[in-house]
């Protein structure tokens, strides 16, 4: 393969009144023709300002202090030579065949972004535009590179916009049906529709997939991915990565994949680039970076990762330096166990490693260095073996509904309030001394459960039994006092915490509030000193240095903010503490601090913890018993290691099959890929919550049909009942494509397109089926599509319900009186 890229000695700073913040410093890395480089590293380390300076999307006060981007492309070079002569030797360079992307004037840059090099944001909701729809927004991209470029800002134009058909008609329809055909190329069902809706109206994996198609829109030679499935679940994480696979496979471009996920680096990069405060420190092909680590930083964070094996994990100490005071040498040598005198002297050498012929490189003097000295520490303490004393919490059918009626007027008036069904009836307990976990893909109700069962939200049904008190039945000022015993952790340590307190403040904050400590100070000390004593205590417990006590949130890192937020929690010495997310907003090694924190003020105050997660392999770290929640329910409960090594519930089965190994050598050829999302709480499926994504529901006792051809059968069904098929688009698809014509059919047959029934039904097979059923089940498909073809959506309806409706969605499955239930019809239920 042939070089793509070639970015060299890049160097992006910006100038604050602190100083001179060095973000990316001497940045090597090359990037192949068809290949995927992955870039991983802390929060901080530069990845995302190294990517937006390749685009020269760095805004104030940041510049590109040096460095060059070679972007090798003769067609564009050649193109570039002819229309802009003075910039040949400047950024144009014809004779070796490159651009350079970081001395590229704007206007040719604005041809290279977007049309031959593409970048795919990390928040879709942030990068999208609310008031654009979305089949406008791609639309965009095409015609600014493929269809003459941005029309200019005329009267004439915004009449246009306003009404296409009165100019431009031909472009237009053939905009529009390359956004369409690109909607459909990322997984949009029915484009046709859903090119006039906007961002809100799609779930979260739908977004990421329309900046997917955005960005590949005029299929680029380069793609620059910033933590595309960051902010995703991880059903619909492996949902994107498939599908950015496949596109990169049909398009065969070049990827730059930047993420803090090492699963996902394993499982979807030829090769890793490992970054550190500015500087890239160890490059090479995926497989040797994972199982040949010959940086001290690159070992250190693959040793943060929870693993199956591991009682106490290995954080990495100390945090990422100050960029604008960086120690010399080695950025590293601070926090490195193995550091030399030479380390914090002049230029560090990139040293070869591993065969030969590969190309493995890492930035430290060290040739190698004993792994067997890290780590020593952690390897004799344990805290997974810990006593589980009597029950402490019990729930029954705790329910937790919020209306959707627009103040009490609307209440009154309306004939039926509709409600978001957040936790819809569960039960389970929780006994002294345990970690109980709670996970499931967002919006299933795990948070609004955790918060529920302190009634910091108002239960809608149900009994929360605490310590043997009903907490339905205290009064305001009871249940305050019974707060002291449960406690909560927040999922976001920045937006929980008062940006107006310091430090000392906030954690003292719960203190005053109850009126704590209990005891009268000793000799002449004051409640004011002896409470201060007590913060002290707290910091001290949970690794926070005495000099941050006046310091205020947005002057410490994350990992102290969590830190600060469970001393908070800490404070009113409770006996149980509900953790929500508490380690989702941080990178591996500071995750890996604080997973190792709570263990070990679990052990020492007595904690019983509720975990709340999406992150599947830190749960299996920490918690003793997992339940599993879909759609405000629960689907099943059980040990941890049973829970993992015999999964029931088809969901949690998807779920744990989703999770990345941080292994390139692991198999996931067998992964199950969750199609669809989860539907809505307003009006959640009958029967079964997960019948409309289960891959194993349950056929007809007199249906002979495959059970993949099932599971699309009623994907079909769901469609038809939504009327969520565009017939018209399927009329003229099986017409040719060809809209003059199908338009000119239309107006003589009084509506519909020239084409026979055959071509319609033949349409719909290939549209909705993969795996199309045989014999009888196909027959009855067939004939509902005659209905189709006739408009009689009811018809059709009603043929698939007779003949396919499923035991899941007549019954309401329930979890069994045993040690391993699942809500599951696969299983016996309870009569």
């Amino acid at each position: 393969m042939s070089d793509l890229l070639s970015i060299s000695n890049l160097r992006t700073q910006f100038n604050t009144e602190r100083g001179v913040v060095e973000a990316v410093d001497d940045f090597d890395l090359t990037i192949r023709e068809g290949e995927t480089v992955g870039l991983v590293g802390e929060s901080g380390s530069g990845k995302s300002v190294s990517a937006l300076s390749l685009m020269q999307l760095v805004d104030d006060p940041g510049e590109i202090a040096d460095g060059e981007a070679a972007f090798y492309h003769e067609e564009l070079t050649a193109d570039f030579a002819e229309r802009y002569p003075s910039g040949v030797g400047d950024f144009v360079f014809p004779d070796e065949g490159y651009v350079d992307l970081l001395s590229t004037p704007e206007d040719p840059m604005r041809e290279i972004r977007g049309g031959e090099v593409s970048m795919i944001f990390q928040d879709p909701m942030t990068s999208l535009n609310p008031a654009l729809t979305v089949g406008e927004q791609v639309a965009e991209s095409l015609r600014l590179h493929q269809y003459g470029g941005r029309r200019k800002d005329s009267w004439w134009n915004a009449v246009r916009e306003i009404a296409p058909s009165l100019g431009g008609k031909d472009i237009d329809e053939e905009i529009l049906q390359d956004t369409i055909g690109m909607l459909e190329e990322v997984g949009i069902p029915e484009p046709t529709e859903r090119v006039e809706e906007y961002p809100h109206e799609f779930s979260g994996g739908m977004r990421q997939r329309v900046l997917i198609a955005i960005a590949l829109a005029c299929q680029p030679k380069l793609l620059v991915a910033d933590e595309p499935t960051t902010a995703l679940d991880v059903t619909i994480q492996a949902q994107i990565l498939d599908l950015m696979n496949d596109l990169q496979d049909e398009l065969g471009m070049s990827v730059l994949f930047i993420t803090h996920d090492l699963g996902v680096v394993a499982e979807t990069c030829d090769r890793v680039a490992v970054m550190y405060a500015g500087d890239i420190v160890e490059v090479g092909p995926v497989d040797e970076i994972f199982h040949n680590p010959s940086h001290p930083y690159t070992y250190a964070l693959l040793e943060s990762i929870p693993q199956e094996d591991k009682e106490r994990l290995t954080p990495i100490e100390g945090n990422v330096p100050d960029l604008i005071d960086m120690p010399q040498g080695c950025h590293f040598a601070p926090r490195c166990p193995w550091a030399q005198p030479e380390c914090t002297e002049g230029e560090i050498p990139n040293l070869q490693h591993g065969p030969e012929e590969v190309d493995h490189r890492a930035k430290c003097v060290l040739e190698e260095f004993d792994e067997s000295q890290y780590g020593e520490e952690f390897e004799t303490m344990t805290t997974r073996d810990h006593d589980v004393g009597d029950r402490l919490l019990e729930v029954e059918g705790m329910k937790k509904h919020f209306s959707r009626a627009d103040g009490l007027l609307d209440e009154w008036l309306a004939d039926e309030v509709e409600s978001v069904k957040a936790v819809d009836g569960v039960d389970f307990d929780i006994y002294e001394g345990e970690t109980v976990g709670l996970v499931g893909e967002s919006g299933c109700g795990k948070s609004t459960a955790g918060r529920t069962l302190l009634h910091l939200e108002d239960p809608t049904d149900g009994r929360i039994v605490f310590q043997g008190t009903d907490l339905s039945g205290l009064d305001r000022e009871q249940l305050r006092d019974k707060r002291k015993d449960m406690q909560m952790i927040f999922q976001d340590p920045l937006s929980s915490l008062d940006p107006r307190m310091t430090v000392g403040q906030i954690i003292a904050e719960p203190l005053k509030i109850h009126d704590l400590p209990e005891e009268d100070p000793e000799g002449d000390m004051s409640k004011k000193q002896q409470r201060r004593n007590r913060v002290a205590e707290l910091m001290e417990a949970v690794g926070l240095e005495e000099g941050q006590y006046d310091r205020y949130p947005h002057e410490i890192s994350g990992g102290q903010r969590q830190r600060v937020g469970i001393a908070r929690a800490l404070a009113v010495d409770p006996d149980f503490i509900v953790a929500d997310e508490p380690v989702s907003a941080l990178d591996v090694s500071v995750q890996a601090q604080i997973l190792n924190l709570l263990e070990d003020l679990q052990e020492e105050f007595g904690l019983t913890y509720l975990f709340i997660a999406h992150d599947l392999s830190v749960v299996r770290h920490i918690c003793d018993r997992i339940a599993v929640m879909y759609l405000g329910e629960i689907v099943e409960v059980a040990d941890t290691d049973e829970l993992f090594s015999d999964p029931k519930h088809p969901y949690t089965q998807a779920l744990l099959s989703a999770i990345p190994e941080p292994d390139p050598r692991s198999d996931t050829e067998d992964r199950v890929i969750l199609e669809g999302d989860v539907p809505s709480p307003i009006d959640p499926p009958s029967g079964c919550h997960f019948r409309t994504r289960c891959p194993q529901i349950i056929p007809p006792e007199d249906l002979d049909v495959e059970q993949d051809a099932y599971r699309q059968i009623m994907d079909y069904r769901e469609r038809v009942e939504s009327r969520a098929i565009d017939l018209d688009a399927t009329w003229e698809e099986a017409a040719g494509g060809d809209v003059a014509r199908t338009e000119t059919a239309t107006a003589a047959d009084g509506g519909r397109p020239d084409a026979s029934p055959a071509a319609f039904k033949a349409v719909l097979w290939d549209r909705l089926f993969d795996a199309e059923p045989s014999g009888r089940p196909r027959e009855l498909v067939a004939e509902s599509f005659d209905y189709l073809a006739s408009g009689d959506w009811a018809a059709a309806e009603s043929l698939l319900r007779d003949h396919f409706e499923s035991v899941c969605e007549r019954k309401d499955p329930v979890l069994q009186d045993e040690a391993h239930p699942a809500a599951c019809h696969l299983y016996d239920q309870p009569q």
